[in-house]
């Protein structure tokens, strides 16, 4: 907002410009992680995929992950390389001389080694355990004398038929931290990660011992991602930060600003405002400094004060410079580089301060001359890699070009490269919502932007009215709330006459609301009914509340290996982030089979002549989940023939009732097979040890399931898959008496 009337903007004068940004070339080699476990670790092992996504989503980038096995489907595309070998055993990798070659073939510089549960299921002291590890991290350090290892103190188990196990575990984790402060040197260090604290085996695993695909993935990842960027050179994160489209604070708890700007450059005695806002309930305030150009400079110390008042009235301070308003068109305009050199002066007292204020960089920084404001990605990636030079890791905002409407879509369009740009991958971006947005579908249209690029987007400033038109304020707050995103209203008091109707009070007095400031502080989707105080002041204002349950899904567009489904929307207190899908066949148990942003999801690679149900559940940024939707169910229609070899081989364990099941499944007829679903059942009462590997089972009574996986659904003529699981049995272990592809009888050999 500019301090006197903000100039008419004509849509549609200027054609958007591009700018092209050349990234600088690194010469730094990606660092090599290597995922060394059993089962838990290897297929499908989706928390591999979460932190592999966590670790782009927050700009650790250079990363690649390593080992001799390939990436089962999780869902989506991931580097998902491992050494995670189904049923192996410390002890017997030792034994048998395997880790050398893989350390040979994938050379890590970082290994993440959760193993041991097969040892301690087989009765192996907790001593030898760790002699095999010593063993390992010998072998470990002659391959990279600087080798990391971060190694798990292991998840709980409680298998059937092993009632010992679980006290087994405890008595291993209880040894590793020992073990590794022992061990450790500077030259090549151990972390230990905490994976048993609080993970469940009822809630968080699918048989006592193997993660659930829902929470025991997702807190396995949350434990490894922190050590992980420490060993990458960093750290998780100082203060408030970005992760994907969300603004989060240092304890990983989502913040949804929710707040007023405050004129304060102009107004300086007016520091009773702080605790007005508060009153409203308000958890981020935005501040007007000026850098010396136009207003101020606002020394240090008034700085100093500012975030007092902030924190002493629990509101998270965004600081911007707002002589930076309209450069370009605007007379005597700072630019951002200037403005830049105002952050670094006052570097002093901002540091410290990350999890407490955000450094807006400047307050609308270009006006409406096109070839100007086409300089805004590089002008402000400059502006950023000085603050960062000049240590501040605060979260940066950056405000749009074209007096901050980016009715061009320039900051829309080069918002990636920005933050790509940033070395802290730490910038969020501020859209001004005045008159260009006077529609709920331009509204929808830029929110939906960066949300299908992924990138992170607060309303820095919007208002009830404008000279250049009528902002759709309503579907501005309904569809941040829905969508998490914060949004920060002008102002609060001192606007000029031209624009006073953007005042919410009166003349700074809280008992006297100007009709914008009903609407803004009181009104549906406003700052009383949708504000929650950072975690970081203790009022514990962390997301709790689930999302609604969604409709039940309806299947359309039926076809013999696949259909669309499509249900009613959940709502959210703060918003919802997407949608867990979940399948199962006939009877049988339910699993997840993929996620959507939308309301809509389409499944394939399915078996004809078969009957399916599935049921879907909403999800909000925190991780809060809704209860299940209601169950629909859709029987595929009749398919061609398929001809297929099924090899089955089951290699019982020596001295119990467990067995390691190997099947090949091979295509022998002369077309391809694109998504295949195998079922068998068995005689004497075998059950499958869930997850597997190769293929995503299920078991309901005898009868068992295996499904592809993204990466070996399709069946080349003449081409295989091999998959397998563990299993137990009681008495003998017959093999199956057939096995059927996709419905279709197959050959046994």
């Amino acid at each position: 907002m500019t301090w006197r009337t903000l100039r008419a903007v004509v849509a549609g004068l200027l054609l958007a410009a591009t700018v092209v940004l050349t990234p600088a070339a690194s010469a730094a080699a990606p660092t090599r992680i290597m995922a060394l476990g059993d089962s838990i670790t290897g297929s499908p092992g989706c928390w591999r995929a979460l932190l592999w996504k966590h670790l782009q989503d927050t700009g650790h980038t250079g990363v690649d992950f390593v080992g001799s096995l390939p990436a089962p489907g999780c869902g989506f595309t991931y580097d998902g390389e491992n050494e995670g070998h189904g049923g192996i055993l410390a002890t017997n990798i030792v034994r048998d001389g395997q880790l050398p070659g893989w350390l040979s073939s994938a050379r890590p510089d970082v290994v993440l080694m959760h193993l041991g549960t097969n040892d301690v299921w087989n009765n192996i002291p907790a001593a030898t355990i760790l002699n095999a590890y010593t063993t390992m991290l010998g072998q470990m350090r002659a391959s990279n004398p600087a080798i990391k290892l971060i190694v798990a103190q292991i998840i709980p188990m409680n298998p059937s038929g092993c009632p010992a196990c679980g006290q087994r575990v405890v008595d291993l984790n209880a040894a590793i931290p020992g073990w590794a402060q022992a061990n450790s040197t500077a030259a090549s260090p151990i972390t230990v990660v905490d994976q048993w604290t609080g993970f469940s085996t009822s809630a968080d695993t699918s048989d006592g011992v193997h993660p659930t695909s829902t929470t025991g993935i997702q807190k396995i990842e949350a434990r490894w991602f922190p050590a992980v960027v420490a060993a990458l050179g960093g750290s998780s994160a100082v203060g408030l930060h970005v992760e994907g489209t969300r603004v989060v604070e240092g304890n990983g708890s989502p913040f949804v600003m929710r707040g007023v700007n405050h004129a304060y450059v102009w107004y300086p005695s007016q520091n009773r405002a702080f605790a007005d806002m508060k009153s409203f309930g308000t958890n981020t305030v935005r501040v007007v400094l000026g850098s010396g150009q136009r207003w101020g400079p606002t020394p240090a110390a008034e700085v100093t004060n500012v975030i007092s008042l902030c924190r002493t009235n629990k509101m998270i301070c965004v600081l911007e410079v707002h002589d930076t308003t309209g450069y370009g068109e605007q007379s005597g305009a700072a630019t951002l580089d200037q403005a830049a050199t105002y952050w670094v002066g006052v570097a002093n007292v901002l540091k410290g301060q990350e999890n407490y204020v955000v450094v807006n960089l400047g307050n609308e920084p270009f006006g409406n001359n096109a070839s100007v404001s086409a300089t805004w990605a590089s002008a402000t990636s400059s502006a950023i890699s000085r603050l960062r030079g000049a240590g501040l890791q605060h979260l940066i905002m950056a405000d749009a070009p074209m007096w901050g409407q980016d009715w061009g879509n320039i900051m829309r369009d080069n918002a990636a490269a920005v933050l790509n740009a940033d070395p802290q991958h730490n910038t969020v971006f501020s859209i001004h919502m005045y008159g260009v947005y006077n529609t709920a579908a331009k509204v929808n249209a830029y929110f939906d932007a960066f949300r299908t690029a992924g990138l992170p987007l607060v309303v820095g400033e919007f208002g009830n009215n404008h000279s250049d038109g009528d902002p759709d304020e309503d579907t501005i707050m309904a569809q941040a709330q829905a969508r998490g995103l914060g949004y920060l209203g002008w102002s609060w008091s001192g606007n000029s006459s031209d624009v006073g109707y953007l005042d919410m009070t009166n003349s700074f007095n809280p008992a006297s609301l100007t009709p914008w400031g009903e609407r803004f502080l009181n009104g549906a989707n406003g700052v009383r009914q949708t504000s929650k105080e950072a975690t970081i002041f203790g009022g514990g204002g962390g997301d709790t509340q689930p999302p609604s349950t969604p409709g039940t899904p309806v299947a359309s567009g039926v076809t013999s290996t696949g259909l669309t489904l499509n249900w009613t929307a959940s709502t959210d207190d703060v918003g919802v982030a997407g949608y867990d899908v979940f399948r199962a066949l006939g009877s049988g148990s339910f699993v997840v089979v993929g996620s959507s942003a939308s309301t809509a999801f389409t499944d394939s690679g399915l078996s004809p002549s078969t009957a399916y149900r599935y049921q879907v559940r909403a999800k909000d940024a925190a991780g809060n989940v809704s209860a299940f939707s209601g169950i629909a169910t859709a029987t595929t229609s009749g398919g061609g023939s398929s001809t297929c070899k099924v090899g089955y081989s089951a290699q019982n364990w020596g001295g119990g009732d467990g067995f390691t099941a190997s099947m090949t499944i091979t295509n022998t007829g002369t077309s391809a097979v694109d998504g295949w679903t195998l079922a068998f059942s068995y005689a004497n009462g075998q059950r499958v040890t869930l997850p597997g590997w190769g293929a995503t089972f299920a078991q309901s009574g005898s009868g068992v399931t295996a499904t592809n996986l993204t990466w070996n659904r399709t069946l080349a003529p003449n081409g295989s898959a091999s998959i397998g699981f563990n299993g137990t049995y009681d008495g003998s272990n017959p093999a199956p008496a057939s096995f059927t592809l996709n419905g279709t009888t197959c050959t046994t050999s």
